[in-house]
C-alpha cells in the first residue's frame, strides 16, 4: 500500500522512468529464473525485447546509456564476461535508435524480421565467449547455428507479444 501512495505523490517522468524500470526488472526475472536450464540456449532474451521495445517507444528516455547499464546488470547476474552482455546491447540498441523512423513505422511482422536478423547476429558474437573457449562452440559447429537460428526465430516470435504488452501499459500507464 505504501508504493500505491509513494506513486501517487510522483510526478510523471519519475513515474514514467518507474514503469519503465519495473519492465525491466521483471524482464531480467524471467529470464534468469522462469525457464529451465535445458532450453537455456534456446530461450528469447526478454530484457532485450523489453529494451528494444522502450528504446523505440520513447527514444528520448531509453537509449544507449540504458541499454549498457542493462547490459551490466546482466552480465553480473550471469556470471559471463563483464561487458559482453553489454557491447551486444548497446550495439542493438544503436541499430534500433539509428533506423529509429524506418524501424518505428514498419508493421510488427516486418519488425519481427530485423529483429530475426538482429538476434542471430547477437547469438553468432556470443560464440566468441573466451571463458568456455575449451567447451569446443565454434560458429562452424553445426548444431551451435541450429540453435542460433532457432533463438533468433524464437525472440522474433516473442516480439509482437512483448510489443502489443507493453504497448497497452506505455498507453494506460505512461503519459
Amino acid at each position: 500500500m505504501k508504493i500505491f501512495f509513494f506513486c501517487i505523490g510522483m510526478n510523471n517522468s519519475k513515474r514514467n522512468k518507474l514503469w519503465i524500470f519495473l519492465t525491466l526488472v521483471i524482464s531480467i526475472f524471467i529470464d534468469l529464473y522462469m525457464f529451465p536450464d535445458a532450453v537455456l540456449h534456446l530461450k528469447p532474451l526478454i530484457v532485450l525485447l523489453v529494451l528494444i521495445y522502450w528504446n523505440m517507444a520513447l527514444p528520448d528516455k531509453v537509449g544507449v546509456s540504458e541499454a549498457l547499464v542493462v547490459g551490466l546488470f546482466l552480465d553480473i547476474l550471469t556470471g559471463s564476461i563483464l561487458g559482453l552482455h553489454a557491447l551486444l546491447f548497446v550495439f542493438i540498441t544503436y541499430i534500433c535508435q539509428r533506423f529509429f523512423y524506418q524501424f518505428r513505422v514498419a508493421p510488427v511482422l516486418q519488425q519481427s524480421v530485423i529483429l530475426f536478423f538482429l538476434f542471430f547476429v547477437f547469438k553468432i558474437i556470443l560464440a566468441f565467449d573466451f571463458i568456455n573457449i575449451s567447451s569446443g562452440v565454434s560458429i562452424s559447429d553445426i548444431q551451435y547455428l541450429f540453435n542460433s537460428l532457432t533463438f533468433a526465430f524464437l525472440s522474433s516470435l516473442m516480439w509482437p507479444i512483448i510489443f502489443f504488452i507493453l504497448r497497452e501499459l506505455r498507453r494506460k500507464k505512461i503519459k
